[in-house]
């Protein structure tokens, strides 16, 4: 079912990040948009949900799916189970919110500038930057901060949905303060949110400087967290060890020696500036408020009878990354 989005279309993949879309992904060129109309229909059919059509979002989660319908339509299924359980962290999110803000002022997830040589996007998480006893800092606004701003990002850079994110989960300053700061349903929660909520290629999990509680982090990890993406976690007590996975130069000056002399990204409050223009602005805001609606959600006592996820046309199975 085509749409005026898709019209409006302009692939602005690189050629490097379309070389591995096309080796990795399954995707056609030549057949992307009709793979888009295709689940676009199927959604469109459902009467048991309303779920964004845009040729963005379409894209990044075929993207997700190696472009295999039936797997396509299992990830819109858990993202809108997951925004209908839990619309605290996922529905009407004001990026001008002072709850918000005050994540984005405090530095606590960075999207690093440059992505590496693979093109993965480095986020850069400090919990330990969160003042905890400042009431805006809460599990439930970590979270939904955290899945807005991946939404955004990959909505604004489709490269991203192709070439995936490294997260740095630098735990200097997040002790069992921080750790108990949670209640055990909202550590499940917060696992399930990342993993399954958004469409994102996670290609690594770089915990860093967890000292103390590395023990309850990775029991927890272990418990919760899917196999696939649990093999791709690595732990990391030094700089250096971070080094050998991401080059100096992709860091913030307040990451690297004091000697050091080479490129930088540059410091973490200019990382922060430009973060907020980028996010806070108005249209930043609109789309925002739009994509987090709470109109998208699933209503299970509407669903049809018999397997709704099944394609009419054929597909392949595919394990997805």
């Amino acid at each position: 079912m085509a749409d005026e989005d898709d019209a409006k279309y302009v692939c602005t993949l690189t050629d490097f990040s379309l070389k591995k879309a096309i080796r990795e992904l399954n995707e056609d060129p030549k057949q992307r948009l009709g793979s888009v109309q295709t689940l676009r229909k199927w959604i469109l059919e459902q009467p048991h949900f309303t779920c964004r059509t845009d040729t963005t979002f379409l894209l990044a989660i075929l993207r997700r799916a190696k472009f295999s319908q039936l797997v396509a339509r299992q990830l819109i299924d858990n993202i809108l189970t997951i925004r209908t359980k839990h619309p605290k962290i996922t529905a009407n999110y004001d990026i001008q919110d002072a709850s918000s803000t005050a994540y984005i002022d405090a530095g606590v997830f960075l999207y690093l500038p440059k992505t590496d040589k693979d093109g993965r996007t480095i986020l850069l998480a400090r919990p330990g930057a969160q003042n905890l006893g400042d009431p805006r800092f809460t599990p439930d606004n970590e979270i939904r901060t955290m899945l807005v701003l991946s939404e955004l990002y990959r909505d604004e850079d489709e490269n991203l949905s192709v070439n995936g994110t490294l997260v740095v989960a630098d735990f200097t300053g997040a002790g069992m303060k921080y750790m108990n700061h949670y209640t055990l349903d909202q550590r499940k929660t917060a696992i399930s949110a990342f993993q399954d909520y958004n469409p994102e290629r996670v290609k690594g999990v770089l915990i860093y400087n967890a000292g103390p509680v590395l023990e309850m982090l990775m029991g927890l990890l272990k418990a919760f967290m899917k196999k696939k993406l649990m093999d791709r976690v690595s732990v990391h007590t030094t700089m250096e060890s971070l080094y050998k996975v991401i080059p100096m130069d992709l860091w913030p000056v307040e990451y690297l020696p004091d000697d050091y002399r080479g490129p930088s990204v540059g410091s973490i409050n200019s990382i922060i500036a430009d973060m907020k223009k980028r996010t806070t602005n108005a249209e930043a805001r609109q789309r925002i408020l739009s994509f987090t609606s709470d109109r998208y959600r699933i209503d299970d006592k509407k669903r049809p009878s018999g397997d709704a996820m099944l394609p009419n046309e054929s597909f392949r199975k595919l394990n997805i990354d």
